[in-house]
């Protein structure tokens, strides 16, 4: 097999596992168990995914500096969470696209490319939040300023084993997540959304690890810029799935606004792989 076709497979299996690790996880979201215990589910069940991957990989390693990392991941990764249970999934989930944002305006540079990205992004987003601005939106937004601290702390970890770094933030984020279960008495909701619904919970730890096994396979052969540019793709995705199988109205507006913020994500990636 090619490496144009092994690249072009890794990169529907990304997209499809981030779509998938959305909806899921605004399915668990919904049977009102609490996100500690959706999180627990979507990134502890993760954390075990990718140890046994990391084993099969030689890299059983624990990589310590992952601790404190986790502690703003978790923050993130909660934010996340409760947004994509409050939803709608078609309008949450194209502003996952505002880290790419965030992460341009730390280190602006810049051509066209850059004026045509921020142009695109803004009138999907002034489209897709005319008549849904709500709590659901500014969580994500929220969630996209710690995770783009977070890439750079990753960006400065890229020398440790790439496998093994994942699955101990995965469990660091874990076991920072048991403090406020234990203090709230919630630890019992987790065995119960698991209990609950179990296919979708497989499904949401699942393509979580997917979804970071994914990123770092392809790294062997594909820019970084061009992972992130596929990776916006599944916000698209994830509003179709939204509108045409969980119902959700004014599917047309929600499907033109993630697709022009999408592709204004996309040219602020294609200057910062010119650049």
């Amino acid at each position: 097999m090619g490496t144009t076709v092994i690249i072009g497979l890794l990169g529907l299996i990304r997209i499809a596992s981030l779509t998938a690790e959305r909806v899921s996880l605004h399915g668990l979201g919904r049977v009102r168990q609490g996100a500690l215990a959706t999180m627990g589910v979507g990134f502890g069940g993760a954390a075990i995914v990718l140890w046994i991957f990391a084993a099969s990989q030689g890299q059983l390693i624990w990589i310590g500096s992952t601790i404190w990392t986790g502690i703003l991941y978790a923050v993130a990764f909660g934010l996340y969470t409760i947004s994509l249970s409050d939803g709608p999934v078609g309008v949450v989930s194209p502003w996952t696209n505002a880290i790419v944002v965030m992460l341009w305006l730390l280190h602006p540079f810049g051509s066209a490319w850059s004026l045509l990205g921020l142009a695109l992004f803004a009138i999907g987003a002034w489209l897709l939040t005319v008549r849904q601005w709500n709590r659901a939106v500014l969580l994500m937004i929220l969630s996209d300023a710690l995770l783009a601290i977070a890439r750079l702390i990753d960006v400065a970890n890229r020398s440790q084993p790439p496998i093994a770094y994942a699955a101990s933030l995965f469990t660091a984020i874990g076991l920072w997540m048991i403090v406020p279960s234990v203090f709230l008495g919630k630890t019992q909701n987790l065995a119960k959304l698991f209990f609950l619904k179990p296919g979708l919970s497989i499904v949401a730890a699942s393509t979580n690890a997917i979804a970071y096994i994914t990123l770092f396979a392809m790294l062997r052969w594909v820019n970084p810029a061009v992972i992130e540019a596929l990776s916006t793709m599944s916000s698209v995705t994830a509003t179709i799935v939204g509108v045409v199988f969980l119902r959700e109205t004014h599917g047309l507006r929600k499907l033109a606004s993630a697709t022009l913020m999408t592709l204004g994500t996309v040219c602020l990636l294609i200057d910062s792989h010119l650049s």
